[in-house]
């Protein structure tokens, strides 16, 4: 009797444990589900006048939501009249009087320039060319100017494209004419010649409008606005057929100074940033 009471209770116990053990096999069914993680949003305390500190939820942002870089904005720059150059200038480098030298001109200001307009976001080139150089080697006249440079400048687009092209030349004006003072610091005055006879007309003055507005923005009075050629014994095309964004700059004239001329050069790239890139004027 003893004997099969102990055999009803071994009975009963192991029908009582078998569940118990059977949950703790390794079986497919019995895999431990691991449930993802929520993270918490980081609360921080944003900066208050109020003395009670009131929690702001910031998340952090992705790629998807984050803005992207702005895309590069290309410039090209070249001397159609490469040996023109500022009366102080030569004067400081040899001692005499003269507004075209083959060695101290607006052509070997172009580190100068490129590095400024670098400085304010400007993907910068500058069409290594020398192009009265070469005209004085081949016995050019100095009308021919812009035939020359045309060859070179037409090779460069057909490979490279660009968002704005700029001639700079120096005017043969003095400096009454391209002088502006602002809080008593001096710049050399900007101007854009337009050829009103090429395809491109009015696309080029829209885009002289624009500089001399923001450059006027900047520095009041130190834009001349834009100069419009056209009729006989001028250009009236100076190039400008060749992209609706190149404009030709007078930077300053022949009596400005190293300073003056270098201020102007930063303000120049200042303005053509604000308006093109960032939109700030």
């Amino acid at each position: 009797m003893i004997k099969q009471l102990q055999i009803l209770v071994a009975f009963l116990v192991f029908f009582f444990v078998l569940p118990i053990i059977a949950g703790l096999l390794p079986l497919p069914n019995n895999a431990k589900i691991e449930y993802p993680k929520v993270q918490e949003p980081q609360i921080v305390y944003a900066a208050s006048t109020d003395t009670s500190m009131t929690p702001t939820i910031t998340t952090t942002h992705t790629a998807t939501d984050v803005s992207q870089p702005l895309s590069p904005f290309d410039v090209l720059i070249y001397f159609t009249h490469s040996h023109e150059t500022y009366k102080p200038f030569v004067e400081s480098e040899t001692g005499t009087v003269a507004v075209y030298d083959s060695s101290s001109n607006l052509f070997s200001m172009q580190d100068m320039i490129k590095n400024y307009f670098q400085l304010n976001g400007l993907t910068t080139s500058i069409l290594d060319v020398d192009v009265q150089g070469i005209m004085n080697q081949n016995g050019i006249p100095f009308h021919k100017a812009y035939d020359t440079s045309r060859k070179y400048v037409v090779k460069e687009l057909e490979q490279n494209k660009y968002d704005l092209i700029l001639d700079i030349h120096r005017d043969a004006v003095g400096a009454e004419a391209t002088t502006v003072s602002h809080n008593n610091v001096k710049y050399a005055k900007i101007a854009f010649v337009i050829g009103a006879e090429n395809p491109n007309y009015q696309s080029n003055l829209a885009y002289a409008n624009a500089l001399s507005e923001a450059l006027n923005k900047i520095i009041p009075g130190i834009s001349r606005g834009a100069l419009i050629k056209k009729g006989e014994g001028v250009n009236g095309v100076y190039n400008q057929d060749l992209s609706k964004e190149l404009l030709v700059v007078e930077l300053g004239g022949i009596d400005n100074t190293e300073d003056e001329v270098y201020r102007t050069i930063s303000i120049l790239a200042q303005a053509i940033s604000k308006t093109f890139i960032t939109n700030e004027l």
